[in-house]
């Protein structure tokens, strides 16, 4: 079977599917309930970022943290080769041929990876204005040379994944090249700073071509980052709808046991306990928890003011819960459940209770916050409309959704 010609076909094909599986997926995840919360969040961020800029003074170490975050937004993520199991088999005679389909790969990763950059730039530049007295016509010059260092950080680390330590030495490579680039570049004039970069970018891009030369591709390392990969965007997908591609992850956590300890043993407990068990040994459930919980606290805890805190105490308790409505179905693939003597609406019943005990430890850690923040009667008021906003959605939105759901 000859590929030599064909691979652009392949990779067009391979493209379209995935393009459309993403398209699918993200439909799903950005519904209109999340949008609004999301609109709502944003906008009071942006209401306060507007704000926090007009007291920055000159001294403020704004630029150390634009390097950090773009060098994130940089060097994070991966090549996006869309590359199958069999693969390994049945195109690794052909690499010469499959050259085409990995140009073609490494454009598609510099474009799907792109926006994060962007919008970091995008978004940092009233900051950045403030205190190094720049204009905004600077950003164009700014985007320009990020899209450089991007472009090189996409094809340097395409070829370094024919080398050993790929993951180690030459990711710490490209990071500390890559940050100190775009230090230069926000730092200093751009005038002499761009020529700089470009000719750093193309020696240090030559001399991994000129190592790589006579080295074959690994195939079985690139299928393994791809599906990786993939898994990480099904785990995400997962939060909002089920995903038949995903491959979970599961650990013991024994220290956790404690939490589900007080569940009686009784027939209409047992969902109580299957729920608590799954929550704590699934990573994908106890992560996002535990993720959304401390991004909530960190917020509260740096961001002053009541009004805007309880904004995002609120909009966390329902990111929390609505994302894990979809874990009512976690069950739903395994027969032996079936065996249960237990009626449905005592397992829908549960799952409400259930979600409910999450949504009100939020509730009330973020109300200790709040105590700290601004005293005991905001830190009540907040409490009070936090737990006013759990009993609305687990006595009224989760049974409504549920009864959609089982239609």
């Amino acid at each position: 079977m000859k590929l030599n010609f064909n691979s652009n076909e392949l990779w067009k094909k391979r493209y379209s599917h995935y393009t459309d599986e993403l398209v699918k997926y993200l439909r799903y995840m950005f519904n209109d309930h999340l949008l609004l919360v999301l609109l709502i969040g944003i906008g009071a961020l942006i209401f306060y970022y507007a704000d926090w800029v007009k007291t920055l003074k000159p001294g403020f170490p704004g630029i150390p943290l634009m390097v950090v975050l773009l060098t994130v937004a940089i060097c994070a993520g991966q090549i996006v080769t869309l590359l199958k199991r069999a693969d390994s088999v049945y195109l690794i005679v052909q690499e010469k041929g499959m050259a085409p389909y990995f140009r073609k790969a490494q454009v598609a990763s510099f474009w799907l990876q792109s926006y994060s950059f962007v919008i970091i730039l995008g978004a940092a530049m009233p900051m950045y204005t403030a205190i190094t007295g720049y204009s905004y016509s600077r950003f164009f010059g700014l985007l320009v040379a990020l899209i450089l260092i991007k472009c090189w950080n996409v094809g340097f680390s395409f070829q370094a994944l024919k080398l050993d330590n790929s993951d180690t030495a030459w990711l710490y490579f490209r990071v500390i090249l890559s940050a100190l680039l775009i230090y230069l570049v926000l730092a200093f004039h751009l005038l002499w700073t761009i020529p700089i970069t470009i000719v750093v970018l193309l020696v240090s891009y030559a001399a991994i071509l000129q190592r790589t030369k006579d080295v074959t591709l690994r195939f079985e390392l690139l299928i393994v980052k791809e599906e990786a990969r993939m898994n990480r965007f099904y785990r995400l997908v997962n939060l909002f709808t089920d995903v038949p591609h995903l491959k979970g992850t599961v650990k013991r956590r024994a220290y956790l046991d404690f939490l589900y300890k007080p569940i009686p043993y009784a027939k209409r407990k047992t969902f109580a306990f299957l729920w608590s068990r799954t929550f704590v040994r699934t990573n994908e459930y106890i992560g996002l928890y535990v993720r959304l919980t401390v991004i909530c606290a960190i917020l509260i805890i740096f961001i002053q003011g009541l009004y805007l805190n309880l904004l995002f105490s609120l909009l966390f308790l329902y990111l929390t819960g609505f994302q894990f409505i979809p874990m009512l179905k976690h069950f739903d693939g395994q027969l032996m459940m079936k065996l249960y003597p237990v009626e449905p609406k005592i397992e829908r019943r549960s799952f409400v209770h259930f979600i409910r005990i999450l949504l009100v430890g939020q509730a009330v850690l973020f109300s200790i916050i709040e105590i700290a923040e601004n005293g005991s009667i905001g830190g009540m008021l907040c409490l009070a409309i936090n737990l006013l906003f759990v009993v609305i959605f687990t006595f009224i939105y989760i049974p409504y959704r549920m009864k959609k759901m089982y239609q």
